[in-house]
């Protein structure tokens, strides 16, 4: 009897240099970088600096990864780096304490809290956009972010020390977000040990936030919120039925920074690209604008109108699978592993996107083309649902994504009922791949809306 044979080792992409390997290109555009890696494999290695990385190119090597061999990974070196930021929240906590956090935090986005947290996303985003005026050019990320913070700490922190924690969160966020992202991509880690001075701007502000979520935590528990429904009052009164384990004022500390930073942040990055894509495709804005039209007829939106807006949903679901916020996701092997029939060996870093697997050619037709129907009907099939993973798959699947969709679905309706808002003319933006992957640069214009205008048109 022959012995079985043995999966390959995954390919070294060509092009490296000595010294930085493929530094260059990952850095000038690692998207296509990535996209340059599926002729050479399902998993191809690249080396960053000194360090081997394997990418998955494939959204079949990559749906494995996430489900049938989640345990035989952890999150990897990447997302230690975020830790003095985010401490052992969900991004970046492991094993059973993940867990069992996850359990515990999992009451607070079931689709029945969902609900009401409609009329609270509606109230801060007419706030917001009350202080818009006709005619007046945005930052479309410190307008959008303002917005998605306010929702973020309405929904954790009801009493009033949430506006203030969101209002020093918005002031620092994206700096925090630029500063930490490069210390996790860094070449040579050992750099961010130096006394330079973005290592010492970033301690700066990582210094001022955590004291804030302390004060924050501690007034709520010197408070009255016996009944309180807001996510930080669930987390302080959860308890997990078998073990009857609760949360520390530390462990909640780390959720909610998380939460702050990492929600708010992804989902203005959506909201900026919807606003893109539907100033591009004009027909679509029109089509989405006139069932608005419809199914309200000036009315606020409520969580029962969700079912009656089919159209509404396709379009978000086809912008996060054209343009995802979350682009790179790492993992790191605890054992060896195949994926995709190639041998990954015991520690090694793992670089998954679902850009890619959302722009899979072998799977989606024209994954170029922005579509929102193909998400209709017979059309929607498992192989569309596969490909497309904006919050990843699997046990560790973003616990937010239904918040994280009803809150797009808000704040694109309630501003959509009420203005026209599309890319201000003569905007050169970019397409950039950070934290997040973002339009760069981009500026909205808003206007109101007359009986026949949409945005884009």
């Amino acid at each position: 009897m022959s012995a079985p044979a043995m999966s390959l080792v995954p390919v070294m992409a060509p092009e490296r240099v000595p010294l930085l390997g493929h530094v260059r290109p990952f850095r000038r555009d690692p998207l296509g970088l990535f996209e340059s890696l599926r002729a050479y494999g399902e998993v191809v290695r690249i080396r960053i600096g000194w360090q081997q990385v394997y990418v998955v190119t494939s959204t079949e090597a990559t749906v494995e990864l996430f489900t049938t061999k989640s345990r035989q990974f952890d999150k990897g070196v990447t997302v230690e780096y975020f830790r003095d930021v985010f401490g052992y929240g969900l991004l970046s906590s492991e094993g059973e304490t993940h867990r069992l956090h996850r359990l515990l935090l999992q009451p607070a986005f079931r689709r029945e809290r969902l609900a009401g947290y409609v009329a609270m996303m509606r109230d801060r985003v007419g706030e917001r956009i009350a202080q818009w005026r006709p005619g007046q050019v945005l930052d479309a990320r410190e307008a959008l972010t303002a917005i998605t913070i306010d929702i973020i700490a309405g929904a954790l922190i009801s009493a009033s020390v949430g506006k203030e924690l969101a209002e020093e969160v918005q002031s620092r966020l994206p700096r925090v977000l630029e500063l930490s992202y490069g210390r996790a991509m860094n070449p040579f880690p050992v750099l961010n040990r130096l006394p330079l001075a973005r290592n010492r701007e970033w301690a700066e502000h990582v210094a001022r936030l955590h004291p804030m979520i302390d004060r924050v935590i501690a007034d709520y528990r010197g408070a009255d919120h016996d009944d309180a429904t807001d996510l930080l009052g669930m987390m302080l009164a959860a308890r997990d039925t078998d073990s009857g384990a609760t949360m520390s004022d530390a462990e909640i500390h780390d959720q909610l920074l998380t939460i702050l930073l990492a929600g708010s942040e992804t989902t203005a990055t959506a909201l900026s690209w919807l606003f893109v894509l539907l100033t591009q495709h004009p027909r679509v804005a029109e089509k989405l604008v006139a069932e608005l039209d419809r199914v309200l007829a000036g009315r606020p939106l409520e969580y029962d109108d969700l079912p009656r807006l089919p159209y509404t949903a396709r379009v978000i679901d086809e912008a996060l699978r054209h343009s995802p916020p979350i682009w790179l996701i790492t993992r790191r092997a605890l054992q060896p592993v195949e994926l995709g029939g190639l041998r990954v060996p015991k520690g090694a870093s793992i670089m998954l996107s679902p850009y890619l697997t959302g722009h899979d050619p072998k799977l989606l037709a024209n994954p170029e083309r922005f579509d929102p129907d193909r998400w209709a009907g017979e059309r929607m099939g498992q192989t569309l649902r596969r490909a497309a993973l904006p919050f990843g798959a699997g046990p560790r699947k973003c616990i937010g994504d239904t918040f994280a969709t009803l809150e797009l679905t808000v704040v694109l309706t309630t501003i959509l009922a009420r203005l026209r808002v599309g890319v201000a003319p003569g905007t050169d933006f970019t397409p950039e791949t950070g934290m997040t992957y973002y339009p760069s640069g981009l500026r909205l214009r808003v206007d109101p809306r007359g009986e026949s205008d949409y945005p884009g048109a």
